[in-house]
C-alpha cells in the first residue's frame, strides 16, 4: 500500500505533466485569498449530473501541496475537532481559464489520516 506520502507525490507528479494552472479563491469580509494550484479539470460526466450539478459544471481534482506550503487561507491553525480552514468549501471560487467559477462540491481525500487530494464541482 501506498503512503500518503507517496499518494501526493504521484498526483503532484501527475497533475505537473497534465494538469492545467487555476487559481482557488476564498473571498473574506477583507477581501480575497488567493492560491496557485495545478489541477486536472474535466467536464462533468453524465452519470454524475444529479440535483444541483449541471452538465456544464466541470470536474476539478487538485493537490493539497500547495494549499498547505502557501498556508492558504491564512489564519490561526484550526482547533481540535474545528473544521479546518485549509479544505476547500462550497462557496469558494476557482479561476479556470480565466472564468471565476464557483465550488459547488468538494470532497477531501483522506488516507492514514492525511488529506491527499480534493475532488471538487465548480459551476461550469
Amino acid at each position: 500500500m501506498l503512503s500518503p506520502e507517496q499518494i501526493i507525490a504521484d498526483l503532484d507528479a501527475a497533475l505537473l505533466a497534465s494538469g492545467e494552472d487555476v487559481t482557488l479563491r476564498r473571498k473574506l469580509s477583507s477581501g480575497s485569498v488567493d492560491v496557485p494550484c495545478r489541477a486536472r479539470v474535466r467536464g462533468v460526466n453524465a452519470q454524475k449530473v444529479v440535483g444541483s450539478i449541471a452538465v456544464s459544471d466541470l470536474s476539478v481534482v487538485i493537490s493539497p501541496t500547495e494549499i498547505l506550503a502557501d498556508g492558504w487561507p491564512g489564519g490561526d491553525p484550526p482547533a481540535p475537532g474545528a473544521p479546518d480552514p485549509r479544505l476547500p468549501r462550497i462557496n469558494d471560487f476557482m479561476v479556470v481559464k480565466g472564468r471565476e467559477r464557483q465550488v459547488k462540491f468538494s470532497d477531501p481525500i483522506y488516507v492514514g489520516g492525511k488529506w491527499v487530494r480534493c475532488n471538487l464541482v465548480v459551476a461550469g
